[in-house]
């Protein structure tokens, strides 16, 4: 199997001026977890559910007045779609990254690919579980004292 067998066409992704509320809103009314991030037509980042939680709201930001590239993860991850499933779950646990971008012929995002995805779709019950466990590593949360 490869990424194109498993992943979600048809992503929707934003511009890295748009605000952290038009991600939000767009993962909304999507039912996604995640927004690609653009600059130039060019990805450049993701915005995750959770790095609106993190990096927005618990900073207090302005989430209609700040920008989506303020709060995006780099380190994006992008593979061509005939990268086979167990070549992408590899690179998936390395990165520690739960979302790969998936391009075509012409290098264009074409699909993204979770780790739901992969679990929910390949029918490689034994990689997913390897995948899951590898990407979830817990890490001790920093302590704060008073």
């Amino acid at each position: 199997m490869q990424l194109k067998d498993v992943m979600t066409t048809h992503v929707r992704g934003l511009a890295a001026h748009q605000s952290i509320q038009e991600a939000a809103e767009l993962m909304s009314r999507m039912s996604i977890g995640s927004v690609p991030i653009f600059r130039d037509g060019q990805p450049v980042g993701i915005v995750t559910d959770r790095d609106i939680s993190v990096r927005a709201v618990a900073r207090g930001f302005d989430c209609r007045q700040r920008h989506a590239e303020e709060i995006m993860s780099e380190n994006l991850c992008m593979l061509p779609e005939k990268t086979p499933i167990k070549d992408a779950a590899r690179e998936m646990e390395q990165r520690q990254i739960r979302r790969v971008l998936v391009t075509g012929a012409n290098d264009e995002v074409v699909g993204i690919v979770s780790v739901g995805d992969i679990a929910a779709k390949s029918n490689q019950q034994h990689l997913s579980a390897e995948l899951i466990e590898k990407v979830s590593v817990p890490c001790e949360p920093t302590r704060e004292f008073a």
